[in-house]
């Protein structure tokens, strides 16, 4: 279902689409009559388009939340959700995850942040009034 406000163009909805389905650039490029080059830019922008409507939405994300917590170098990765609790319990926040959920989450979401049960660089959470967290 096509939305009618859109950080893409429809041309770059068009290309993504049959990228998807597996033509190759050359192969689009010849059915929309252009080259392979301007199908390219196409794509490139429509890929920076997508990164920065999500970019847009981290942003939002972060500035509904009541919470921030910067996580130091050298923490033992098992007690941040300890820490988590404690300001969230502060602010009158009840998180929706657990322990393992947290540790999981941090993994998925901030890749590499985490080496041998340790933070090896700074990173900040933040929890929204629903409890939901997210991460820079």
């Amino acid at each position: 279902m096509p939305l009618s406000d859109s950080f893409l163009t429809d041309r770059q909805k068009r290309v993504l689409e049959l990228r998807m389905q597996g033509y190759t650039q050359d192969r689009i490029a010849r059915m929309l009559n252009t080259s392979r080059v301007n199908i390219s830019v196409i794509e490139k922008r429509a890929h920076q388009n997508i990164a920065r409507a999500r970019g847009t939405l981290k942003e939002w994300e972060q500035l509904q939340a009541l919470v921030s917590i910067t996580i130091e170098r050298d923490t033992d990765v098992m007690s941040i959700p300890r820490i988590l609790f404690k300001e969230a319990d502060s602010a009158g926040i009840k998180i929706n995850e657990n322990t393992l959920d947290i540790i999981t989450l941090i993994h998925e979401t901030v890749p590499g942040v985490i080496e041998h049960r340790r933070v090896k660089r700074p990173f900040v959470i933040f929890v929204n009034r629903s409890g939901e967290i997210s991460f820079e």
